[in-house]
C-alpha cells in the first residue's frame, strides 16, 4: 500500500510536509493522469455501446462485456465524485 503524503487537520483542511512536496506533486499528476484515463475509456465505451445499440447486437456476449466494463468505470468514476476529486 502507498504511504501517505498528505495530512488532514481537525478541520478537514489538508497538508503536505514540505519535504514531501515534489512526491506529492508527482502523485497528484499520476492520480490526475488516471483519472483522463478513466473518463477517455468510459467515453470510448458510451459510443461502443451505442454502435452496438443502433446495430442490434447489445444483447450478445460481446454487448454485456461491454456494458459490464461501463458499469464498472462509472462506479470508479463516482468514487472520484464522492471524494471531490471530480471537476
Amino acid at each position: 500500500m502507498a504511504r501517505r503524503l498528505t495530512m488532514r487537520a481537525e478541520d478537514g483542511t489538508a497538508s503536505v510536509d514540505p519535504d514531501m512536496m515534489q512526491e506529492a506533486i508527482q502523485r497528484l499528476a499520476a492520480y490526475e493522469d488516471m483519472h483522463d484515463d478513466l473518463e477517455a475509456r468510459y467515453e470510448d465505451l458510451e459510443v461502443k455501446v451505442e454502435e452496438r445499440k443502433a446495430a442490434g447486437t447489445i444483447k450478445g456476449a460481446v454487448g454485456n462485456q461491454l456494458l459490464a466494463q461501463k458499469v464498472a468505470l462509472k462506479t470508479t468514476l463516482g468514487m472520484f465524485e464522492i471524494y471531490g476529486i471530480e471537476d
